[in-house]
């Protein structure tokens, strides 16, 4: 699909992300987790923000933010994340006007060992991602991961992969894991162009 470069990777995908957006953080930097869950996207932002740095976090659940909040506390990392209980489609309200955003992070799908019912949908996350790009840094990064393998998931992946790939503002790869390259999760990493 034109816009879109395509990779494969044998690293799993959510380590490639990882290191793939710290090349973008730094400490004192603004970052936002889309999507919470359980706070392991949450956890490596707060970490690598550092005491000066702050991260914005949303889910639609609250036991996910429950799950995040315990974690951050124990890590000792509470202090520089504020999280929401919102759908990430409202990013916009909660994004201080002009804040420069360094990274953010979207790992898609239901909330491993919660309702499969409640899932992200792609209207929500282009809307956030909307909200999102014009406050990247020039140095910006975003990995957007998207599983395919739940109900809508499939769907939500092609509507997402039809959209990054019209935005000519955007640089975008697309980013397959070897094991599973046509029907396993996909990422994308997503730039400014």
């Amino acid at each position: 699909m034109p816009g879109i470069s395509l990779e494969t990777t044998t690293e799993r995908l959510t380590v490639y992300a990882a290191r793939w957006l710290k090349e973008a953080l730094r400490p004192g930097a603004y970052a936002v987790d889309a999507t919470v869950g359980n706070g392991y996207d949450t956890l490596f932002l707060a970490h690598e923000v550092g005491p000066a740095g702050r991260v914005l976090g949303f889910d639609v659940q609250k036991v996910a933010l429950t799950n995040a909040t315990e974690m951050l506390r124990f890590a000792g990392l509470l202090n520089r994340v504020t999280l929401v209980l919102a759908s990430h489609e409202d990013l916009r309200y909660y994004l201080p006007p002009g804040q420069p955003v360094a990274a953010g992070m979207f790992n898609l799908g239901y909330l491993p060992r919660g309702d499969r019912r409640i899932t992200t949908r792609a209207e929500s996350t282009l809307a956030a991602l909307s909200a999102l790009v014009p406050h990247l840094e020039p140095t910006g990064r975003v990995s957007l991961l998207s599983y395919r393998g739940h109900l809508g998931g499939e769907e939500e992946y092609q509507a997402l992969r039809i959209a990054l790939a019209r935005d000519t503002t955007l640089g975008v790869t697309e980013v397959a894991g070897a094991a599973a390259p046509e029907e396993g999760p996909r990422l994308f990493l997503i730039r400014r162009g």
